[in-house]
């Protein structure tokens, strides 16, 4: 069984027993997790797509991780001017593992 999730503006393929890393935190400081933005259920017979959202859908997930994603470097620079400017930019992850998709 397949679902569409919306997590932090983005939309995400999640199946049972795979993980997802999404760039953003998850604001509760709890490990076990439950998302309510199901978009589709879908599994071998049948779909339910949702307007926008199915109804009474979950999905159960597991924090396994946060932290910094790899560094991202800005470059600004005018040629023949000796002008440079470098910035770094490191976001903020969190990797989940997808427990259980509940249907109503």
């Amino acid at each position: 069984m397949i679902a569409v999730v919306k997590i932090a503006g983005k939309q995400y393929v999640a199946e049972t027993g795979k993980n997802i890393k999404f760039l953003s935190e998850i604001e509760s400081k709890e490990q076990k997790v439950i998302l309510d933005q199901v978009l589709l259920i879908a599994d071998e017979k049948k779909a339910t797509l949702g307007n926008p959202l199915v109804k009474g859908a979950n999905i159960e997930v597991e924090k396994i991780s946060e932290g910094k994603d790899k560094k991202v470097l800005v470059v600004k620079h005018h040629p023949k001017k000796r002008y440079r400017r470098v910035r770094g930019h490191r976001q903020q992850y969190t990797k989940i593992l997808i427990k259980k998709i509940n249907e109503k």
